[in-house]
């Protein structure tokens, strides 16, 4: 009678540790019964359970009895382990049924097999609630005695947590990169060494204005190396060389030419791919469009070299004053006081000039700058709009403050019934406009010419002169003085800087 047991039960055999707690169960104690008269069908199920290494489990019944082999075990937990086995599956799994009892419902009403991949299916276990996500299929396990034909449910499946996790750690990678790619105007390429054919993105194409090629890739690197700058495009093919000749990390800084004829700049990195063989097979890489950075730059250096030499320039005229003031043979208090004034008005000058950028002042803006400190109401100006350059604001600046101070100690603004009058005009000549600009003083003392030529009539007769190509005149009329000066409208705005 026993040997009879055994072999009814001889699917019970093997199966590790399931199929040591299978076989050592008492089930005639159960709803199932005694092994012996389970159907055939059940059996078979149990047996390729018990002898894969593939996670498998079985609900059978209508209770939907629970049985499950050793690989499935490892997914279980201490909570569930061992008691899942001989256990209803609905009170073993009442926190995730929900999920699945409609799945095993629709397999026990004959409705055919359920698959799902990548399913979150949260459970217990280990002490704590986890997000474990399953790749799964539930398939009908035959009884011509049950209703609908279907005994039981068997199931095979994955526990692929890890590699979920490991796939959408790996897409938030690949979408920090693209919008990080796409926030750095970067591009990518891959140039197939062996078949010369060139790959490349979106972002690539559109930095190098190229078309965007079709599955097999466009030709290689030489047709690209087409649209790069004439002065960068053989240093750039040194580097690529060298960087595939030599496995050396490849970086360069290189200018594009696109069709429209702008020019933009490229700083590019990659690196070279070998076979096991040490033969070159694939470079590949990014290319951002750094030209707002390259022109940032160029406009750095720019202001530095415009700086310093304007600082050289102003040393140079300081220099210059003092030397003609104490060359006039002044006191020392006197010459302090001339030298002080003379400064004041080039800091001026240069205070206006670096609130616009160094870009060059208007020509009221600089008078107003001599006035604002007199009476206004004893001036007037007028003429047409013109903007001086840097140098030549300086060197007007000056000369109005040289004709400001000797009309307030000697002129029309030394009385309250003075005027100065202050109008400038542009006249077509031939093959050029030609400016003209006068100071003209009245109601002031008879003016008299000087015996001698101080500082300031030098600077006037002699510097605008010489910067400006120009014609400065002083008429000592005894009714007022009056100051004209001509130039050509372009030396006004074009004075080397």
């Amino acid at each position: 009678m026993d040997s009879m047991r055994g072999r009814t039960t001889s699917f019970f055999a093997g199966g590790g540790e399931m199929g040591a707690l299978m076989r050592a169960r008492d089930w005639s104690a159960t709803e199932l019964g005694s092994p012996e008269r389970w159907p055939q069908s059940l059996r078979t199920s149990i047996r390729i359970l018990l002898s894969s290494q593939h996670p498998m489990f079985i609900w059978w019944g209508p209770d939907l009895i629970q049985f499950y082999n050793d690989a499935y075990r490892q997914t279980l937990g201490p909570e569930r382990h061992p008691a899942a086995l001989g256990q209803r599956g609905r009170d073993c799994w009442a926190e995730i049924w929900d999920i699945i009892g409609p799945q095993i419902e629709h397999v026990m009403r004959g409705e055919g097999s359920t698959w799902n991949e990548d399913q979150l299916v949260p459970v217990t276990r280990h002490g704590r609630r986890e997000d474990v996500w399953w790749t799964y299929g539930y398939s009908p396990i035959d009884d011509d005695t049950a209703p609908g034909g279907v005994g039981g449910v068997l199931v095979v499946c994955n526990d692929v947590t890890d590699r979920h996790t490991a796939f959408e750690a790996l897409k938030a990678s690949e979408e920090r990169l693209r919008l990080a790619v796409s926030a750095g105007s970067i591009g990518t390429w891959d140039w197939n060494l062996q078949t010369d054919r060139l790959m490349f993105d979106a972002a690539f194409a559109q930095m190098f204005g190229a078309a965007r090629q079709d599955e097999s890739g466009m030709g290689g690197v030489e047709q690209l190396l087409e649209g790069v700058h004439g002065d960068d495009r053989e240093q750039l093919g040194a580097r690529i060389r060298q960087a595939i000749d030599a496995g050396e990390q490849f970086h360069a800084e290189y200018r594009i030419v696109l069709a429209d004829g702008s020019v933009r700049w490229v700083s590019a990195r990659g690196m070279c791919h070998r076979d096991e063989d040490g033969l070159p097979t694939r470079f590949v890489g990014a290319a951002m469009d750094m030209t707002d950075r390259k022109q940032a730059e160029l406009h750095r250096q720019l202001l530095t070299q415009e700086m310093d030499h304007r600082v050289k320039n102003m040393l140079a005229r300081v220099q210059a004053i003092v030397n003609q003031t104490l060359r006039d043979g002044v006191d020392l208090a006197e010459g302090r006081d001339k030298i002080a004034a003379r400064l004041s008005a080039l800091s001026r000058a240069q205070d206006i000039l670096t609130g616009r950028q160094l870009a060059g002042v208007d020509l009221p803006t600089v008078i107003a700058a001599v006035t604002e400190s007199l009476h206004g109401e004893q001036f007037s100006v007028d003429g047409p709009e013109i903007t001086l350059s840097p140098r030549v604001s300086q060197s007007f600046m000056m000369a109005f403050h040289e004709l400001a101070t000797n009309a307030v100690k000697y002129g029309a603004l030394s009385n309250p019934d003075g005027h100065v009058s202050i109008d400038w005009s542009v006249t077509a000549t031939a093959g050029s406009r030609e400016f003209k600009l006068n100071w003209r003083e009245t109601g002031g003392p008879a003016v008299r010419k000087p015996t001698a030529t101080g500082f300031g009539t030098r600077l006037i007769n002699k510097l605008l002169s010489a910067e400006l190509r120009a014609r400065a005149v002083i008429d000592y009329d005894p009714a007022g003085l009056v100051w004209t000066i001509s130039a050509p409208l372009d030396s006004l705005r074009d004075a080397q800087e």
